[in-house]
């Protein structure tokens, strides 16, 4: 997964605030998923999910996403080169924001090697 083109290009999409393409990008390599790329890429899809639901005004789907992207966050076994802790970090951050009405900071993903 590491290695995959897709996986990186949608990386960057999130990054960019692209969130509906990446959280596309993000479920089409979740159906490809086997052992442990499952959780890693579940949880990218959720947030990217999640951040677009905050771009259309819909905080409790935000919520409800960014937190199972937390959930899938915790059950990784191997992060892929991911910085993990820096992710769930900044997606807890953004559900904590959206409860108190305040405007979301942007979630990104830091990747090593």
């Amino acid at each position: 997964m590491k290695d995959d083109a897709r996986f990186h290009a949608a990386i960057e999409q999130l990054n960019a605030g692209d969130y509906a393409e990446a959280a596309d990008a993000f479920e089409e390599l979740f159906f490809e998923a086997v052992r442990d790329e499952v959780e890693p890429v579940r949880a990218l899809m959720q947030i990217a999910t999640g951040m677009h639901h905050i771009e259309r005004g819909q905080a409790r789907a935000a919520v409800e996403r960014l937190e199972e992207g937390i959930a899938a966050i915790d059950r990784i076994t191997n992060d892929h080169g991911v910085d993990v802790i820096a992710l769930r970090a900044a997606v807890a951050r953004a559900v904590a924001q959206l409860r108190a009405r305040e405007r979301v900071t942007r979630v990104s993903v830091r990747i090593s090697g």
